[in-house]
Formats: structure tokens, C-alpha cells, sequence
């Protein structure tokens, strides 16, 4: 039987610390004064623990060798002289101190487990502020990488519960142990110090191996979970279903299961075989011990049998600590390369950064203006050029024109979720940049075209708009809205729950209960953009009848591609290639005879 110690060893040459694979990395990071002085600054507010756990470090590494002295003494003092009290006290004592030596390593696994998991929480915590305030570009264009931010802060968790502790506890196991034994006798102990290469240099070559199996492994996991994935989401199933691909999805994800399986049988068969090689050199070390030092006792006298028991159950408590050291260098340079990644995002500047002294605005009246206004997506090619007009408080503005020619942009830089990069946009004669964001977005109802609901119950998505909000104030806007009958004729009604991404609910049941949400934050402007394209006429022609009273006064800003949607506005703007190039309301357009013209008699059918 291989013993706890022997086997701890094995796993740490294997590349496993604790259930946590690693691997050596091709990530290069590049290491800094400043980018260690970065990581170090995780650790100032948990000093006062952190010296703790050094003094149980310390204490440790002093009591582990404690055991093996008292064996010694046993077989040279206590037996000798046949000595039972003296036997007993050794015993005693050796149990002692073991016991003491189990309830302090618990301590420290406690405060290393408070210190560690404290330090990833306020990481995740600091990376979740910081992403939530970057600007809609930012998940847009990063949405892999969003999975693989959670997945680096996960990975540098070792460097704080495993490599840091690792590294300060096998320098001082090393040292106590290295000083014992010099102290009891140099010869042998230069023997005992000699034999760990015989472990080292295997177990480095044959790991590897695996490491480069085990990476192959991970990666047809990665593309096995892929899978998974990308066809059993409602969007992937849904798409499978229609195309009658079942069999074809089925046949790739267990292609790459054999291969995943075969990897792993590889991975096991060449862990069984290392193991044994493994045992095997651990074996050697005692063996020598006992040769050498038998010669010593022997033909010198300059050792006891003691002495000899001794360095032999402490050499095993070198292996743990050089290994750590041939292996460390492949921890810290992966984790710095994690921290360098994570460093990257959090010095991410967000495109709609807040000023200081952001103006914090609570009567608002709705009068907006776009003076000048150009924008780009990619900061190369105008999305938007020269734009200019106003709406006045309380007026319904409507924008229409093309797929593709701006309409929704406008409709995204009033609430500033992207910044313009000309003169500006002014809310009641304040440009909304002096503006406070959580100010000039309090004051904004926003009805998109993409509906988005939560996974929980109907009652929670609507009180995301307002959490206080009252259940007649609930039903109301529901009642506004088209949809409080739909919802009292559900088995649970408002605590029905609608699915991921309100799977369980029609277009129109979404939109509606998307138009009600907006209504109880109760806002003073609205945008709604294809707000009512996913209903049909009838729902349509009462939601409009509804809206009518609580548009008045309200500033609103509506998109639609049914122009019957928009007649009544106060004033429609036609947007072409990003430009606007009519202006008017209904009847001034039609008399204008351009495109708003056109695209009415195209809808409406009419003959020219």
C-alpha cells in the first residue's frame, strides 16, 4: 500500500492540485512590477488573516518533524533502557503533536479557503460592476468572451487558495526538514538530498506526457460541451426540429464522445503505468537510506538505528516540496497570464463614461433636440450624418424609412446607451453627457423590438420596472396594455412563469407585456421601436386606443413600419442611409409627394 503522503505526491506530480487540473501554458504573460504589485493588492484587505496563516504555516512545517524525532528517541532511549513511562511519554507526545499538528492544518485550510474565496468574490464582484457600466458595444461584440472572463477569474482562484500557500509551505517544509536532517547527520543527509532527482526527473518527463493527452482530452470536452450547447438551447432544438436534423447533430455529438472516451482510457492507462512508476522511485529513497546509513552505523558508529528510521520517514517530506518548486513556475506563469487578461478588461473604457459632477435631474419636461449628431459603429464609416430636429414635450415623433437606415440608433443615443461624437443631444436644454446616466434613464421607457423577459413570473418581469410598484398599479398597466385578461386566464396568472426568454408567451403576448412594463416605470419619454409589429390588427388598433391618453403627456418616439401605426403623429421623420430627408406630419409628407409618399402608397396600396 502506497501511503497518504506518497499519494499526495503523486497527485502533485500529476498536475493536480486539489480537483483542479493545470497544464502548461503557451500564454506568455508579461510579468511587471506593477502587474505583481496589482495582483498583491487583492491580499491588503485580508492582512491581518494573512499573518495568521503564516504563523500556521510556520507552526506546521516545525510540527511535522516533531513525530519522526520522537521516533527516533523511542527506538534509541526509551527502548534501549526499557524505559516504559519514558515510552509512553514519547508516544504521548508524538500523538500530541500530531493531533495538534491536524487541528492547526484545518485552521489554516479554514483562513487560506476565507482568504481565497473572499478575494474571488470581490474580483467577480469589481469585473460585474465594471462590465455593466461599459456600453451596449461592449456584450454585443463579447459575448464569447463575457463566458471566458468568468471562466479566467474561476481559473486564477489556485493562485490565492492553492499555488500561494503551496510555495511559502514547501519553502519552510524544505527547510525544517533539511535542517533535521543535516543536524542528525550530514553524510546521510547529503544521501537523502541526492536521491530526490531520482523522483524529480520521471516524474517531469512522463507528466507531461499526460499533460499533452489530458489537453487534447480538454479540448474535445470543450467542443463536446459546445455542442451541448449550441443544440439543446430553445433556439438550437427549435432549428434542429424544423430541419429534421436530429440524427445528423446526434452522429457528431457521439463521434466526439468516442473520441473523448478514448482519450480518457489513453489518459488512465498512462496514469496507472506513471503510478506504478512512481512507487517505484519512492521506494528507492528508503532503500538507499538504509544501505548508507547501515554502512555508517556499521563501520562508523556515527548514526543510530533511530536516526536511520528517522531519515527515512522524513525523506518523503522533500518529495512534496521540490516537486512544488519544479512545478510552480507552470502555476504562476498560467494564472499571471489569467490576471493579465482580467487586468485587460477592467482597464476597458466605457464609451458612455459618466462626468463627476453629472447633473441629477428630477422634473423633467421632454423636450429633446439633436443638433449635429454623427455617429459611427466602428468609428470609421457615419451610421448617422448631420442630424437635426426637436421634438417638443408631450409630442408623439415617429421615424421611418428603410431597414438599415438608423431609425433604432437614434432611438439607442437618447438614453445614451452609445455617445455621439459631434455636437450633441439635449434634454430640456441640457446636453444628456452632463447628465447623470441612472438620471436621464430613470426619466426613459424604452419598448424594443426584441422583446427580453426573464425566466420567473410575469409579476417579476413587470415590477423590474418599478419594485415598489403596487398590484393595482400592475393590473392598470396591464389593462393599458391589452394583456391583463390574457394574464387572469393563465392557471397561476401573474405568477405564471413565461419561460427563458418568455418561450412560453406569443410575440404579441410578450410585446404587450414588455409595453406594460415600460408604462408602470411610468416615464416621461417612450421609445418604442416596432413596438406593435408583432401584433395583430385587431390587438394593434386597441393598444393604439389605449396609448392615446397616456401619450399626452409624454414625449415619445416611435418606429414602425406600419405607417397606420404613426398617422397621428405630431411630426414623422423619414430616414434614408442615415440622414434625414423629410420632416413633417402625416398630411405634410403625403402633399410633399417623396419617399414617406411612396412607402404610404405601397403599404396602403394605392394606385398612382
Amino acid at each position: 500500500m502506497i501511503s497518504t503522503n506518497e499519494r499526495m505526491i503523486y497527485m502533485q506530480s500529476m498536475g493536480y492540485r486539489g480537483k483542479r487540473f493545470y497544464r502548461e501554458t503557451d500564454e506568455k504573460p508579461h510579468i511587471t512590477k506593477s502587474l505583481i504589485l496589482r495582483i498583491l493588492k487583492y491580499f491588503l484587505p485580508y492582512w491581518k488573516l494573512m499573518i495568521v496563516l503564516f504563523m500556521t504555516v510556520i507552526s506546521t512545517s516545525v510540527l511535522g518533524v516533531v513525530p519522526s524525532i520522537l521516533t527516533k528517541n523511542v527506538i534509541d532511549i526509551a527502548l534501549p533502557e526499557k524505559n516504559l513511562k519514558l515510552l509512553v511519554i514519547y508516544i504521548l507526545l508524538s500523538f500530541a503533536t500530531t493531533l495538534l499538528l491536524n487541528i492547526i492544518t484545518v485552521g489554516q485550510s479554514y483562513l487560506n479557503s476565507i482568504v481565497s474565496k473572499s478575494i474571488i468574490r470581490d474580483l467577480r464582484s469589481i469585473m460585474y460592476n465594471h462590465l455593466e457600466h461599459m456600453s451596449i458595444s461592449f456584450p454585443n461584440e463579447n459575448r464569447r468572451n463575457n463566458i471566458q472572463i468568468n471562466n479566467d477569474i474561476g481559473g486564477i482562484e489556485s493562485v490565492f487558495s492553492n499555488t500561494f500557500i503551496q510555495l511559502l509551505s514547501g519553502i519552510f517544509i524544505f527547510l525544517t526538514t533539511a535542517a533535521t536532517l543535516f543536524y542528525t547527520n550530514w553524510m546521510l543527509a547529503i544521501v537523502s538530498l541526492l536521491t530526490l532527482p531520482l523522483f524529480v526527473i520521471p516524474t517531469r518527463k512522463v507528466g507531461k506526457k499526460r499533460w499533452e493527452i489530458a489537453l487534447k482530452t480538454q479540448s474535445k470536452l470543450a467542443e463536446l460541451t459546445n455542442i451541448i450547447t449550441e443544440t439543446l438551447n430553445i433556439s438550437g432544438i427549435f432549428l434542429i426540429k424544423l430541419f429534421t436534423k436530429e440524427k445528423e447533430k446526434y452522429k457528431e455529438f457521439e463521434n466526439v464522445n468516442n473520441e473523448v472516451t478514448q482519450l480518457q482510457i489513453r489518459e488512465t492507462i498512462i496514469g496507472i503505468w506513471f503510478f506504478m512508476t512512481i512507487q517505484t522511485f519512492i521506494a528507492i529513497g528508503p532503500m538507499l537510506i538504509y544501505l548508507v546509513g547501515g554502512i555508517i552505523f556499521i563501520k562508523y558508529n556515527t548514526i543510530t538505528i533511530g536516526g536511520i528510521v528517522m531519515f527515512v520517514s522524513l525523506v518523503s517530506r522533500l518529495y512534496g516540496p521540490v516537486n512544488t518548486f519544479s512545478n510552480i513556475h507552470v502555476d504562476i506563469i498560467r494564472s499571471l497570464a489569467l490576471f493579465e487578461r482580467i487586468f485587460q478588461y477592467l482597464d476597458l473604457k466605457s464609451e458612455t463614461h459618466e462626468k463627476e459632477n453629472a447633473i441629477v435631474v428630477n422634473d423633467v419636461k421632454g423636450d429633446i433636440k439633436f443638433k449635429h449628431v454623427y455617429f459611427s459603429y466602428d468609428g470609421i464609416h457615419d451610421t448617422l450624418k448631420d442630424i437635426n430636429f426637436e421634438i417638443k414635450p408631450g409630442q408623439m415623433a415617429a421615424l421611418v424609412g428603410p431597414s438599415g437606415a438608423g431609425k433604432t440608433t437614434i432611438t439607442y443615443l437618447v438614453p445614451r446607451l452609445y455617445d455621439v461624437k459631434s455636437v450633441g443631444i439635449f434634454l430640456d436644454e441640457i446636453d444628456i453627457r452632463n447628465i447623470s446616466l441612472s438620471s436621464l434613464r430613470s426619466h426613459i421607457g424604452m419598448v424594443t423590438q426584441d422583446t427580453y423577459l426573464f425566466n420567473t413570473t410575469i409579476k417579476e418581469n413587470l415590477l423590474f420596472a418599478r419594485q415598489n410598484a403596487t398590484d393595482e398599479e400592475i393590473v392598470n398597466a396591464c389593462k393599458a396594455a391589452y394583456i391583463h385578461d390574457f394574464i387572469e386566464s393563465l392557471p397561476n396568472g401573474y405568477d405564471t412563469i413565461v419561460g427563458d426568454r418568455g418561450i412560453k408567451l406569443s410575440g404579441g403576448e410578450k410585446q404587450r407585456i414588455s409595453i406594460a412594463r415600460t408604462l408602470l416605470k411610468d416615464p416621461k419619454i417612450i421609445i418604442f421601436d416596432e413596438a406593435t409589429s408583432a401584433l395583430d390588427s385587431n390587438s394593434e388598433f386597441f393598444i393604439q386606443k389605449a396609448l392615446e391618453p397616456l401619450l399626452k403627456s409624454r414625449t415619445s418616439l416611435v418606429i414602425a413600419h406600419r405607417l397606420s401605426t404613426i398617422i397621428a403623429a405630431d411630426i414623422i421623420f423619414v430616414v434614408v442611409d442615415g440622414k434625414i430627408i423629410e420632416k413633417g406630419n402625416h398630411e405634410e409628407l403625403l402633399k410633399k409627394g417623396g419617399i414617406y409618399k411612396d412607402l404610404y402608397n405601397t403599404q396602403f396600396r394605392i394606385k398612382k
